[in-house]
């Protein structure tokens, strides 16, 4: 049986003792890999030398304030994910946020939970930038490929670059809204209202990825299904909860699909939230399987979107008129907003099939 590669950490701190405690507790079940820095100098000569999936970094480190490192990083081109450690004060947690971080973890005094924390957050973090790498590897080799067969484009007028900046300010707008709700995360408790935040963070990073996506693309209009819907599932994929790890996402649409943002907005927050309740719902945990997001042309004239899992929980009775949740009652209203009908399968699973119209 092949051994699951470690995860390598870079841990830049000045404290010799709590280095000492994050050495014995996050080493010793041989899932996560630390090398200690106790500069910054020191942590760019070995980012320089060796490769890092998670950079874990002291907000109070002498001779830096904590969050001139991220940009430091992100000049250099490395989109390494990026924890902050230190003490949970607002001011912090924003600037750390709006400045590249991708987490920020307060320390508190329970060490232990502490450390159980930032262990969870390490291996969250790891599998965002393992995804990010996939995600890099897949656009360069479509580049590469759009390279050869691509015709000569024309050249894009003031209108249309004034449209891609005001895509662009939404879309930072949308991840302001994000990192504040995600503060409050970090800030609260409550299990309950820490879910609801993440609930609400991923709808809008699926609305933001819309506006991502046309800043980017010559095409100012319409969004092609196939590149988006993946981001999507990569988004979730990163973030899937504990002991859901063996369900795999996948995502397979048409690829000659492309909708308008009208249409393609109500679809990215009904898939976000159909893939989250099979993530909650449909699967025990430690249970292997699959959830398919698919697009296609149903006939002239009609799209069908379908989101299946193939998890053995029990889901008799599922009825979208009756069901009270806030996810499922926002999957009707936009079903309703995009003219489209349901049918719901429980035959092997759940699957939920979307028909709604759609013009060329």
């Amino acid at each position: 049986m092949m051994m699951k590669r470690a995860i390598p950490v870079l841990y830049v701190a000045d404290d010799l003792r709590a280095c000492e405690g994050f050495d014995h507790f996050l080493q010793k079940s041989g899932e996560i890999s630390i090398d200690f820095a106790f500069s910054t100098e020191e942590a760019l000569d070995l980012l320089y030398k060796n490769e890092y999936h998670v950079v874990v970094w002291e907000y109070h480190l002498k001779g830096t304030d904590g969050l001139s490192f991220p940009d430091i990083l992100r000049s250099q081109g490395k989109q390494i994910p990026f924890i902050i450690v230190g003490d949970d004060t607002e001011g912090v947690v924003i600037e750390a946020i709006n400045r590249g971080t991708d987490s920020f973890l307060n320390r508190g005094k329970n060490r232990f939970k502490f450390y159980i924390e930032l262990s969870l957050t390490i291996k969250k973090a790891a599998r965002k930038y393992a995804a990010s790498a996939r995600q890099q590897q897949e656009e360069g080799q479509q580049r590469s490929h759009a390279a050869v067969v691509r015709s000569p484009k024309r050249r894009p007028d003031e209108k249309d670059i004034l449209i891609q900046e005001v895509h662009h300010r939404v879309k930072n707008n949308l991840q302001l809204i994000s990192s504040i709700l995600r503060m409050h995360s970090y800030r609260t408790a409550d299990p309950e209202t820490k879910e609801i935040l993440e609930d609400c963070i991923n709808r809008i990073a699926s609305m933001a990825l819309i506006h991502e996506y046309l800043y980017r693309s010559d095409d100012l209009v319409t969004i092609r299904m196939a590149e988006y819907v993946p981001s999507i599932v990569r988004s979730l994929s990163a973030q899937k909860p504990c002991g859901m790890e063996r369900v795999e996402i996948i995502a397979r649409c048409d690829p000659k699909i492309c909708l308008d943002v009208d249409t393609c907005i109500p679809c990215g927050i009904i898939i976000n939230e159909l893939i989250t309740n099979a993530l909650k719902y449909g699967f025990v945990q430690g249970e292997s399987g699959e959830i398919v997001v698919s697009m296609d042309y149903c006939r002239r004239g009609l799209i069908r979107l379908v989101v299946s899992d193939s998890g053995s929980a029990t889901k008799s009775g599922v009825d979208l008129e009756s069901d009270e949740t806030l996810g499922m009652q926002l999957v009707k209203n936009l079903i309703t907003q995009i003219d489209g009908t349901l049918t719901v399968s429980e035959e092997g699973g759940l699957t939920f099939s979307i028909v709604f119209p759609y013009t060329e």
